[in-house]
């Protein structure tokens, strides 16, 4: 929403989104027997073409050759080709670890832990939502406390269902958490190989804008506003800074 000049990510942000409502029919168990996030999401890149290659061949390839780069690569990229967007993300990280100087990859996968952590914080707020309707019902029965209540005991259907929602909201909560971080902690990265690429350093920004680490957030601003910037953008960035830095906006982000 911010900086329209720096901003190139229009195809990602399409792919979240993808991820997001995906996800979310996935999480409530609609739609499973005829959604690919994998075509969707190589349609979102141009590539309208069948997924190519084989999982199981190349995770045979990796295990023949586990210190091989481009066995990694092809691995990372064949998951993500078929939607497996958690087995790619791995399969990228190993491969960056064996090409830390590959900083296109950094970026590939700082991209796509971003945008799982958006899948998991949807889903997290759908497992919040299906929470609060399961409890929603039982207001309306007799008061638990009154002897009616207590005869007929709490409804165990209504109990299994708000046990379920809160597990699956706990479990997503802690998933987002982690991928949130290492999101930040990729396009860190980026940066720090590439210090004055003003684009590594908007990702930056961004992700960690919206993945709640405001402190990352305005180091990463501020930086920007090094740069020869045109005033519009910069009077942009320096009003995100002050909403950022605001006591309000740590109390609601954790920050």
């Amino acid at each position: 929403m911010f900086f329209p000049r720096l901003r190139s990510q229009a195809k990602w942000a399409f792919a979240v989104l993808i991820l997001v409502f995906g996800g979310g029919f996935l999480f409530l168990g609609v739609g499973t027997g005829g959604l690919d996030l994998g075509s969707l999401i190589r349609d979102a890149f141009g590539n309208k073409g069948p997924s190519t290659g084989s999982v199981s061949k190349a995770q045979a390839d990796v295990r023949k050759r586990p210190l091989n780069a481009i066995a990694r690569r092809n691995l990372a990229d064949v998951l993500e080709k078929k939607g497996r967007i958690d087995e790619s993300i791995a399969a990228w990280t190993a491969y960056t670890k064996l090409k830390p100087n590959d900083v296109s990859a950094l970026r590939h996968l700082g991209d796509l832990e971003r945008g799982q952590a958006n899948l998991y914080l949807q889903q997290a707020q759908l497992a919040s939502l299906a929470q609060q309707e399961a409890n929603a019902g039982s207001r309306f029965g007799p008061s638990p406390s009154g002897k009616f209540g207590q005869a007929l005991g709490q409804d165990p259907i209504t109990s299994a269902v708000s046990t379920k929602a809160s597990t699956q909201f706990q479990q997503l909560s802690t998933k987002y958490q982690v991928a949130a971080t290492q999101a930040v902690s990729t396009y860190q990265l980026v940066v720090k190989k590439r210090p004055n690429d003003q684009q590594a350093l908007f990702a930056l920004a961004q992700a960690a804008d919206t993945l709640s680490q405001p402190k990352v957030a305005v180091r990463a601003y501020k930086r920007l506003l090094t740069f020869a910037l045109d005033a519009a953008t910069k009077a942009q960035i320096r009003q995100r800074i002050r909403t950022l830095t605001k006591p309000a906006a740590h109390a609601s982000t954790g920050g």
